[in-house]
C-alpha cells in the first residue's frame, strides 16, 4: 500500500460527520478528536498556500472550531508544497502537535511474537460497549460519546471490537479493526493504567489480526504516536514498518464573528 492508499483506507475507517473535498479533504466530528476534525493535505496536489489557510480557517470558524492541518511527510519524499505550508503554518503561529507515524505490516509475512499467556479473556462485543469501554480507558469526555456512535453508524465497513478482561470482569484492553479491499486498520488499541507490559494489548492485536486474515486482509496498517515507544517496540516486533509520518498544526480559536470584525 502507498501513502493515498493508506491515507484513504484510514479515512474511509474512521469516517467524519461531514467532508469537503478540494485541494485536501477537510473533515468535521464537532471536535472529538484531530483525526476527524481537520485538514488533511493531498500529497500531489498544487496549491497556492495563502488561500489554502484562509479556506480551512474559513471552513472551521463557520463551525465554531479550533483550525488545524495535518501535515504528511514520506521519508525520501520532499515537496516543496508541503514544506511551504508547514512553514507558512508555523508562522502564523500554528502548533505543530502529536507528531505520529503511520505504520503498515504485510500479512503475507509470520507474525514474529506470540500471544501472552494470561488468566483472561477477550471478548467480542458491538459498538456501544466497545465505546464505553475505550472512552474509560483513555479518560476521554464522555460528552462527545455519541459523536463517536454517529461516526460508527456512519461506516458500512466491516468492524471487528474487542475487549480483553481480568477474571474478575475488569477491562484490561480494548482494540477495534476496520476492513475495506484486502487491507485492514487498527484503532483504538489502549490498555488499562497499571496494567500494561503485560501482553494485554498485544493478545488484542494478535486476535484481531487473524480476524482481517480470515477476511483476506493482504495488510494491516496502524496510526501511532511516534514518542509512545513502548507502543513503537510492540508493533515492530509483530513486523509493522514505517510508512510515513505525519503531524499537526494547531491554530488559534476563531468565530465568525471575530473573524468578520478583522
Amino acid at each position: 500500500m502507498n501513502v493515498m492508499e493508506i491515507e484513504n483506507a484510514a479515512r474511509h475507517a474512521w469516517p467524519a460527520i461531514e467532508e469537503e473535498l478540494s485541494f485536501g479533504v477537510l473533515r468535521y466530528s464537532r471536535g472529538t478528536d484531530r483525526r476527524t476534525n481537520s485538514l488533511s493535505l493531498y500529497l500531489d496536489v498544487e496549491f497556492e498556500t495563502d488561500k489554502l489557510i484562509d479556506a480551512a480557517e474559513k471552513f472551521f470558524a463557520e463551525r465554531d472550531a479550533v483550525p488545524i492541518v495535518r501535515i504528511v511527510h514520506q521519508d525520501g519524499v520532499e515537496l516543496d508544497s508541503i514544506a511551504q505550508i508547514d512553514s507558512a503554518l508555523e508562522r502564523r503561529g500554528y502548533k505543530k502537535q502529536s507528531s505520529s507515524l503511520s505504520i503498515l505490516l504485510d500479512l503475507e509475512s509470520p507474525l514474529q511474537t506470540k500471544a501472552s499467556a494470561s488468566n483472561s479473556s477477550i471478548e467480542k462485543v458491538d459498538a456501544e460497549s466497545w465505546l464505553q469501554t475505550w472512552y474509560t480507558l483513555t479518560n476521554r469526555n464522555f460528552q462527545k460519546i455519541d459523536v463517536h456512535k454517529t461516526l460508527f453508524e456512519k461506516s458500512k465497513l466491516a468492524h471487528q471490537f474487542l475487549l480483553k478482561q481480568g477474571v474478575n470482569g475488569v477491562p484490561l484492553s480494548s482494540g477495534m479493526a476496520v476492513y475495506e479491499n484486502h487491507a485492514m486498520g487498527l484503532f483504538g488499541i489502549s490498555t488499562a493504567s497499571g496494567q500494561r507490559k503485560k501482553g494485554y494489548a498485544l493478545d488484542i492485536i494478535n486476535s484481531l489480526l487473524c480476524w482481517g486474515s480470515a477476511r483476506g486482509a493482504r495488510f494491516a496498517y496502524l496510526q501511532v504516536d511516534e514518542a509512545n515507544f513502548v507502543a513503537v517496540n510492540l508493533y515492530q516486533k509483530l513486523g509493522f514498518k514505517k510508512s510515513y509520518s505525519y503531524w499537526y498544526r494547531v491554530g488559534e480559536y476563531k468565530t465568525r464573528n471575530r473573524e468578520a470584525r478583522t
